[in-house]
């Protein structure tokens, strides 16, 4: 079933600096999403601190860059979702959409749990092992109640519950588009007990990008946008930087409020995101983030891992959270995962196997395709793999 017929594919091509810039702008929002997963060591809350340097320098990238991050991933997921549903319709859309985002979520998480067992057999230790019950192992593989092993996961389950809805929110958007983003911002508020997505504010996310696309505003007229949403985030940052040095909590605050102020970061966020990709297009940097850019799913996915056992053996000579040398293993550990990400894929290149249970079923691409063109692997995150999707 179609969700509408599709339009002649011209009139809604991605424009090749917008393309751009999304390459960009995705492997670095995930390399930056990696300082949440940082773990520090301590069961006391971090923010719950006097503020030294160190204190703000982990905030920034931990609590503002890292978790704001996900926004601009979850705005580009919805934008590309709309060239496949106009292509390939709702239900081979659900089925793509299983084997690459489903089977990567059960795969990974199926090789943390294995390693956990390993290293319960080697050191005791079984603390991190899942329940081992029905739906224990269910939430483990799948995340369906809580988190899954390997945390950064969720977005994979959040994202393909998104795209089961998207065909609902495409014709929403077409018809009712201001009711429909209503509905989402009521559905943020009030849907974490419905047990429907880990994070509901994604599906807001998402339907902003899908809105985008079906309004087709022209690159000028969404970078006038980024730019405001830049200047807001100024205000945003500086909002939030006061509550951590006056150590107001935000698991204290009025759940009500801590939503709207994270939602009014997260937004502002991707503009600022976005702003800077155009900022940085031709710079060194941003030929970095192009050359990466095809292990960002790799990347993705396996960075937790590496963190959870990689950390073990940094915090024994670097110390936990509070630790003069913790900013070694804080800075250390994400460039280290993005070496054994492109040594990761590289290894599993050869096997089709292990490529379509790690990496969405997809290698690396060939040396004449373009440098910033985007592999289908990394799209997964934009929930878009065939060429109409772009």
């Amino acid at each position: 079933m179609k969700t509408s017929s599709a339009p002649p594919p011209s009139s809604h091509r991605v424009p090749p600096d917008v393309s751009e810039r999304v390459s960009i702008a995705r492997f670095l929002c995930i390399f930056l999403m990696m300082f949440v997963h940082v773990q520090p060591g301590i069961a006391e809350n971090v923010y719950d601190r006097d503020a030294g340097a160190f204190d703000i320098v982990y905030f920034i990238f931990s609590r503002l860059l890292g978790l704001s991050s996900v926004s601009l991933l979850s705005i580009v997921s919805g934008y590309f979702v709309v060239a496949s549903l106009r292509k390939a319709g709702a239900w081979r859309l659900v089925k793509s959409k299983a084997r690459t985002l489903v089977v990567p979520l059960v795969a990974w998480n199926l090789l943390m749990l294995a390693l956990l067992a390993v290293y319960g057999l080697i050191s005791g230790n079984w603390h991190d092992m899942p329940e081992f019950s029905m739906m224990g192992m269910a939430n483990a593989l799948f995340a369906l109640t809580t988190w899954p092993l390997d945390v950064p996961l969720w977005f994979l389950r959040d994202l393909f519950v998104c795209c089961v809805f998207s065909p609902a929110l495409y014709a929403g958007l077409k018809r009712v588009p201001v009711i429909t983003m209503l509905g989402l911002v009521a559905f943020m508020v009030f849907g974490d007990d419905l047990l429907i997505m880990q994070r509901p504010q994604l599906l807001l996310f998402f339907g902003l990008g899908m809105w985008l696309r079906i309004a087709e505003p022209d690159t000028r007229t969404i970078d006038r946008m980024a730019g405001a949403l830049t200047v807001g985030l100024a205000i945003m940052v500086a909002i939030f930087l006061t509550i951590r040095i006056e150590r107001i909590l935000l698991s204290e605050m009025n759940p009500t409020l801590r939503l709207t102020l994270d939602t009014l970061l997260r937004v502002t966020m991707a503009g600022g995101f976005w702003f800077l990709t155009g900022a940085i297009r031709h710079s060194a940097l941003a030929r970095l983030c192009r050359r990466l850019e095809p292990y960002a799913f790799f990347l993705f996915c396996s960075h937790a891992i590496l963190f959870n056992f990689g950390g073990i053996i940094f915090r024994r000579f670097f110390g936990n959270y509070g630790s003069d040398l913790f900013a070694i293993t804080f800075f250390s550990l994400p460039v280290i995962a993005v070496v054994c990400a492109v040594l990761g894929l590289r290894i599993i290149a050869g096997s089709r196997v292990l490529l379509f249970l790690f990496n969405a079923g997809h290698g690396l691409p060939q040396p004449a395709q373009a440098e910033w063109k985007q592999t289908p692997a990394t799209r997964q995150l934009a929930v878009s793999r065939t060429p109409e999707g772009r």
